[in-house]
């Protein structure tokens, strides 16, 4: 596990249909001691449409987590969307999906993402996936 420190409070959308997920993910940044602010869609539809809209969550985001798999449009047009937008292009995204598919991995690979994790099948696992946000997060702002 990670040494790094991370101050001040960070902003994250995550983008997952599955309750389930969303309370496993608040459980492990909660377990790294990150102080975050959380924002859930649980739709590709609701995704796209704040990706649409840009400056709403923009400025103040820090990271996205997306799942792959949702419903009315997938993670992967969302990240597509974000990549295509002004406002998005450079947000750091970590993809959170039970696919473990190559071509899943290499497209996006292709879109920029930062870390593609496999949804793991026990909660230390899970666990351990607050432990890899914190340590994007810290990486991404000692770059500036």
């Amino acid at each position: 596990m990670s040494e790094a420190t991370l101050e001040g409070r960070v902003r994250i959308l995550l983008v997952e249909d599955n309750p389930a997920d969303v309370h496993l993910l608040r459980r492990a940044l909660a377990h790294a001691g990150l102080d975050c602010e959380l924002t859930v869609i649980d739709d590709g539809a609701d995704a796209l449409a704040m990706v649409r809209q840009g400056g709403q969550f923009s400025p103040v985001l820090d990271l996205a987590i997306l799942d792959l798999n949702l419903p009315k449009h997938s993670g992967m047009e969302v990240l597509e969307e974000m990549r295509s937008s002004q406002t998005f292009a450079k947000l750091p995204v970590i993809i959170l999906s039970s696919s473990s598919s190559p071509p899943d991995r290499a497209r996006s690979e292709e879109f920029g993402v930062r870390r593609y994790i496999v949804k793991p099948p026990d909660l230390e696992e899970y666990l351990r996936i607050g432990w890899d946000v914190k340590e994007l997060l810290v990486e991404c702002r000692t770059q500036g």
